[in-house]
């Protein structure tokens, strides 16, 4: 059932950057929003393909692939409701190509709005400059902690990206073992290996398709003591 007016503004206003917009605004970028529907492992855009929109996860869940030249899926980053992606290539109007894929991972909702219309609102919205500038700063943020987190030991690895997740998800976090060892950078059967011993410790619960975090502090003091 499509989305109503009210429910797209009300939903905008709370997300960056448009909740630094008037309410005039906000009415205005919805006008121009165009919902989409994906299944688990559909491609919302393949890396190469013309960035001709910006995209927010309305419900489900995506996540932002890179694959190595040898053919090695690299999961970048895992996105859920009122985040936005495909949106960094665009600004300043000089990206032409998505750099990575898009894929839904789940029964996923997506809002897409055209580029144009995005750039647009950018250029003449102080507030949407203000927005974008603090979402480029929390992206660019992830990005250097997860070089960083390339250096660590994989059990490091893991916890910390279970502790990201506990922070968008809370303690049942619905990821695959294989998508956590995706976002992890690590095998299959290392992220199980781990998670066995993680289980084993009290700090969390391996379920079907789940993870429940039951211990998030002594997880987190986990990244400070392996």
């Amino acid at each position: 059932m499509p989305l109503s007016s009210a429910e797209l503004q009300g939903f905008l206003s709370r997300i960056q950057p448009f909740s630094h917009l008037t309410r005039g605004e906000i009415k205005e970028v919805g006008s121009h929003l165009r919902e989409a529907g994906y299944q688990r492992g559909q491609t919302i855009y393949n890396e190469g393909d013309a960035a001709d929109s910006v995209w927010v996860v309305f419900e489900g869940r995506v996540q932002i692939l890179k694959y190595t030249s040898e053919g090695r899926t690299f999961a970048i980053e895992s996105l859920g409701r009122g985040e936005l992606f495909g949106t960094l290539c665009r600004l300043g109007g000089n990206g032409k190509c998505y750099p990575c894929t898009a894929v839904a991972a789940g029964p996923t909702k997506v809002l897409r709005i055209l580029d144009r219309v995005f750039l647009d609102f950018y250029v003449r919205s102080p507030g949407m400059v203000r927005g974008v500038c603090a979402l480029c700063s929390r992206r660019l943020k992830d990005v250097q902690d997860l070089r960083c987190m390339g250096q660590e030991s994989v059990p490091v690895r893991v916890a910390t990206i279970l502790i990201r997740l506990f922070h968008v998800h809370g303690p049942v976090i619905p990821f695959t073992k294989k998508e956590i060892a995706e976002l992890s950078g690590t095998t299959l059967e290392t992220t199980f290996r781990v998670l066995t011993q993680f289980q084993k410790k009290g700090l969390l619960l391996s379920l079907h398709k789940k993870i429940q975090i039951k211990k998030f502090e002594d997880l987190k003091t986990l990244t400070d003591t392996l």
